[in-house]
């Protein structure tokens, strides 16, 4: 019981994490565009592949469709 409670905090703190990092990312790529910055987007860019991993990771992704049966 204890092993399960751990990964679910666990798996709430990477989708905490995830999600700001995401949105850091979209907000440092907007922020760069209107200065002109190249180096400001590639990190955004960074950030957003990031948050996507730990979003993966944390198990936040989807349910996979059953297989049918057919």
């Amino acid at each position: 019981m204890t092993s399960e409670r751990v990964k679910s905090v666990g798996g709430y703190t990477m989708r905490i994490l995830g999600v700001l990092a995401i949105v850091v990312g979209v907000l440092g790529i907007v922020s760069s565009l209107t200065q002109g910055n190249l180096v400001g987007v590639i990190l955004g860019v960074i950030f957003i592949a990031g948050g996507a991993v730990l979003l993966k990771r944390s198990g936040g992704g989807a349910a996979p469709r059953p297989r049918s049966t057919h």
